[in-house]
């Protein structure tokens, strides 16, 4: 019974703390504190030109507007605390 309990405890150990893992929980509470990296953000997911990038007011994020390889217009919100592209 000891075992199990030890080797349980160990691959849940291994598990958590894989680099993969880590590198998850870092993505995904990255701040961003510039307009220069909101629009790295936008454009890594949606790819084409980068057309203009404003700071909210209320400093809870950039509001990104690109034009997409096949001439689509999109503006997209960044949150500023989490990084994450919030729905329109």
């Amino acid at each position: 019974m000891m075992l199990r309990v030890f080797l349980f405890t160990l691959v849940l150990v291994v598990g958590c703390s894989t680099p993969g893992a880590l590198a998850a929980d870092k993505r995904d509470n990255t701040k961003v504190t510039s307009s220069k990296q909101a629009a790295k953000i936008v454009q890594k997911k949606f790819g084409g030109k980068v057309l203009k990038v404003n700071k909210q007011k209320n400093n809870s994020g950039y509001k990104v507007k690109i034009v997409k390889p096949n001439g689509q217009v999109v503006s997209k919100k960044v949150n500023a605390k989490t990084g994450k592209i919030e729905k329109n």
